[in-house]
């Protein structure tokens, strides 16, 4: 991303009219300013025009045309030279909209031998990240410290502590969703008279292990093209809400590979490669990843995300379920993405994606064997330049679920006529999206899975812009 940077000029008038000495502003060197947003509004045919939630799930059949759900980030950076050895970076930013999720953290230089030493909140690896799908297939986010790029032979070392837990629920906070569920007259306080916790002690007991900090330690080596990564994973007391308790221990490994062809192919291309597996509070949506919002929602197990529907508000909620990992549940994912742009402009991003998930023993069911499930998705992205500014951008993405026998598919074509411009490092972009969906969610219902889905036309304008 572009870094904008304000003049001493404008440091020194600002610290002024603020009552702060100049001398303290000029110790600043430089201030970054860098973020992303979107805005557009989406529109489906079968409902009479009226607005469209998300149709598909974009994380498998690509993101454009789908993101019907406004976003957006920005953070700054201040960058202080102590020394000539010493530097200190200090970050702080707001993320996904929301002022209540603050990033916030520092980076030193100079303190150790190689490397930065880095402490606070943050996210780690936002570079694991495909674009055309908008899937982080690392997600580390939390409060913790650690080292990067610390010299190692002919590599680099990264180390870390991340601590995390849940932050909000489908409709509000995440401690307001744990109140209300254990409150008299809901399904989860009838459930556990069901089940024989009438003391209320007991059942206070249950609703303090609801949130527990989840403890992850990391360590990534990168050498030349590859890189791999591996995290530590411990959460005591995973409590649900009837005090069955789930994984407390996990851990996950990555390998990421990166060409700067198309899997061969020489030109103006790239690749990746990424073979990702783990256990327990490793495996499932956490693999890869820390306890986020993010990690709540994309695609991972299936019998994590979204499930209101079929268990309710309650047991269904996405970010309840991030943690319901059995001690010995298995999981592997292997990507394959990049991208080649022709001698006449036309530009090529597929993408396949594919996961597996052995959901372990003792499950809710009681089950010795919980089952097993897996996805796998193919999409493509084509630019096609048509003048200056001017580029026609289609989509297609398919994919597949299959849990214990059942299969389920989806699948989409975007066509999206849009004006860009760009430096190559600060982009924007004003797209006119259709998206054809077969079997589209815009047209079930959330509450009732048993409502048949039908095709749908989404139409969308969208501005969408990084810094």
């Amino acid at each position: 991303m572009k870094k904008s940077r304000l003049s001493m000029a404008v440091l020194s008038a600002a610290a002024a009219l603020s009552g702060l000495p100049a001398v303290n502003a000029a110790i600043i060197d430089e201030v970054e300013f860098h973020g992303y947003f979107r805005a557009g509004f989406f529109a489906s045919k079968e409902n009479d025009f009226k607005k469209a939630d998300i149709g598909g799930q974009k994380e498998q059949l690509g993101r454009l045309g789908l993101e019907s759900d406004n976003d957006g980030n920005f953070g700054f950076t201040t960058i202080t030279n102590i020394n000539d050895d010493q530097q200190l970076r200090i970050h702080i930013g707001v993320g996904d909209t929301e002022f209540d999720d603050l990033i916030g953290f520092v980076e030193m230089d100079g303190l150790t031998r190689s490397g930065t030493l880095w402490g606070g909140k943050r996210k780690l690896g936002e570079e694991n990240y495909i674009f055309m799908t908008d899937f982080f297939y690392t997600d580390l986010e939390g409060i913790g410290t650690g080292i990067q790029d610390y010299e190692v032979g002919d590599g680099f070392i990264d180390l870390a502590y991340i601590s995390s837990e849940r932050n909000i629920s489908l409709n509000e906070s995440y401690e307001d969703f744990v109140s209300q569920a254990f409150a008299s007259g809901t399904s989860v306080h009838a459930k556990l008279f069901e089940l024989g916790f009438s003391d209320p002690a007991a059942r206070a007991l249950i609703e303090s292990n609801q949130n527990n900090p989840m403890h992850t330690f990391h360590a990534s080596y990168t050498l030349g093209a590859l890189t791999v990564q591996g995290n530590y994973k411990y959460m005591p007391d995973n409590w649900d809400f009837t005090g069955k308790q789930w994984a407390d221990t996990g851990y996950d490994a990555t390998a990421i590979y990166h060409m700067l062809n198309f899997f061969g192919l020489d030109g103006n291309a790239f690749s990746y490669a990424i073979a990702q597996a783990g256990r327990g509070l490793g495996s499932g949506n956490l693999l890869g990843g820390t306890i986020t919002d993010y990690g709540s929602l994309r695609p991972g197990s299936l019998t994590q995300g979204y499930h209101t529907g079929e268990w309710g508000d309650y047991n269904g909620d996405p970010y309840y379920l991030i943690t319901h990992r059995e001690e010995d549940a298995l999981s592997a994912r292997v990507l394959l993405w990049g991208g080649y742009t022709n001698s006449s402009g036309i530009g090529f991003f597929p993408s396949i994606q594919a996961q597996y998930n052995d959901e372990g023993t003792n499950s809710t069911a009681g089950a010795d064997d919980g089952g097993y499930n897996y996805w796998v998705s193919v999409m493509m992205r084509n630019i096609f330049p048509v003048r200056d500014n001017f580029i026609i951008q289609t989509e297609t993405g398919y994919y597949e679920n299959t849990q214990n026998g059942g299969t389920w598919h989806q699948s989409k074509f975007t066509v999206a006529p849009t004006f860009v411009l760009s430096d190559g490092l600060s982009t924007a972009e004003i797209r006119f999206t259709a998206t054809y969906l077969p079997l589209s969610w815009t047209t079930g219902d959330s509450t009732d899975p048993s409502v048949k889905l039908k095709d749908d036309i989404v139409f969308g304008i969208q501005a969408d812009a990084y810094w």
